[in-house]
């Protein structure tokens, strides 16, 4: 009988002691997001749209996994398990690119082989992305306890564009402030840069198709 009631009398030494079993406070809620991009496609440009195949589309290892990633220094990367990506960011990067130049009046038609578009007498792109930036950069000038952290959104990728005059590597970055640390904030920030590279690849993938007819 005495071992029976070693378990009550230990919890009750642990409460007075101040020992819980329960969190002092609510826990986190975990949050998905995506990019949200403009719906205007590309404007078209006289005559058909370009073809282009997307052979792929990747996400640099540090910022490819689920979580919302912060940079904190030189090669020093924080992610974000309470607020992550619904989508893996490559797939959902693919997934908004097919969207956006399967629309009617984009000057962009995606094509499943440019080889063969080309082999019927058809200019045609084949496209490989890769993002090599996608996080937020905080101001480090800031106390570690400030309530109000600025900061900016980083969106940037590198395409290599073959069947042009030659193959070609583009490289875009932009960038977006970020008022305070607020996910929200962050993928807001991240949606207007990466809005402003895919703007800018559709100009070099224009202009690269008629570099191409001109040479």
């Amino acid at each position: 009988m005495r071992y029976a009631k070693f378990p009550l009398v230990l919890l009750v030494a642990l409460v007075l002691a101040g020992c819980t079993l329960f969190p002092e406070r609510e826990p986190v809620e975990r949050a998905w997001y995506l990019l949200e991009l403009p719906p205007e496609p590309a404007p078209r440009v006289a005559g058909a749209p370009l073809a282009v195949e997307l052979a792929s589309v990747r996400v640099a290892p540090a910022y490819a996994g689920s979580g919302l990633v912060y940079r904190l220094g030189d090669h020093r990367y924080e992610s974000d398990y309470y607020h992550e990506w619904f989508l893996p960011p490559a797939r959902h990067l693919e997934q908004l690119l097919r969207e956006r130049w399967g629309r009617p009046g984009s000057a962009i038609e995606l094509v499943d082989n440019a080889e063969a578009e080309r082999a019927r007498g058809r200019p045609a792109l084949r496209l490989d992305v890769l993002v090599t930036a996608l996080y937020g950069d905080l101001d480090e000038a800031q106390p570690a306890h400030a309530v109000t952290v600025r900061g900016t959104g980083h969106f940037a990728l590198r395409s290599r564009v073959e069947g042009a005059a030659a193959p070609r590597l583009i490289e875009l970055d932009a960038e977006q402030a970020i008022e305070r640390r607020s996910a929200s904030r962050l993928v807001a920030a991240l949606s207007a840069a990466a809005a402003q590279v895919l703007v800018e690849l559709e100009d070099e993938l224009l202009r690269a198709a008629a570099d191409a007819e001109d040479a």
